[in-house]
């Protein structure tokens, strides 16, 4: 009878914690912004696909989730899907720009806002779309600016890769001058990148003739790929 008594208490016991876990479980339901943390867990393993569906999951939960939309534009770029009229996968430009709507989450130390302009600036510098990458591009730099005379910019990096930050988005912004033949601007965001790295290497400024255009070219070639090397 007392065996009997302990096995039954053992039963019940085992299935008090069966329903209270599985209560615990009901309990918790993940939020927009746990899912975009773990998306972001992905992104930083290069599981592009996976954390472009937790991202995807995450604007789903809260369609105002803004670093939902910033991960997910971003796993786009790195899928190369920049761009696209289909309703569901709507690549990474429409994405950053639905992202660039949303309300800022106060409590979030890192500007998201800034992230998406970023993402803008590189993946219209992907599709060739140089004044767009100037508009986006520019905002970002505006939006940096801690000092006048000298001007002096906040040195912004990626948060989810920080080999990626103002001089990749400076040389850019310098590549898309030059396809626009806006000069000036062009020797401007060249000289910020030379300075910052310390280079040797002299500031080519010669635009008027063909062969000065040709070795800020390949000047600008030369830089994109030390960056890209960093």
């Amino acid at each position: 009878m007392r065996n009997f008594i302990k096995k039954m208490s053992t039963a019940l016991i085992c299935v008090f914690a069966i329903l209270f876990t599985e209560g615990c479980r009901k309990d918790f339901n993940a939020t927009a912004e746990h899912k975009a943390s773990y998306g972001w867990e992905m992104y930083e393993t290069s599981d592009y696909l996976k954390s472009k569906e937790w991202f995807t999951n995450s604007v789903l939960t809260n369609e105002e989730w803004k670093d939902g939309y910033n991960g997910l534009g971003w796993s786009y770029a790195k899928l190369l899907e920049l761009d696209s009229l289909d309703t569901e996968n709507i690549g990474a430009i429409r994405t950053f720009h639905r992202g660039l709507l949303q309300p800022k989450d106060p409590w979030n130390s890192t500007d998201i806002h800034l992230e998406i302009l970023a993402g803008l600036a590189f993946a219209y510098h992907a599709k060739g779309k140089s004044s767009e990458v100037v508009k986006y591009g520019s905002a970002l730099i505006d939006s940096t600016l801690i000092g006048i005379n000298p001007s002096r910019w906040h040195s912004w990096a990626f948060s989810h890769d920080s080999t990626l930050n103002y001089l990749d988005l400076r040389i850019t912004m310098a590549s898309s001058y030059f396809a626009l033949a806006k000069f000036d601007s062009t020797n401007k965001h060249l000289k910020v990148v030379l300075d910052s790295l310390g280079s040797s290497n002299l500031l080519i400024s010669d635009y008027s003739t063909l062969l000065g255009r040709q070795k800020v070219a390949q000047q600008l070639d030369s830089l994109q790929k030390v960056l890209q090397q960093k």
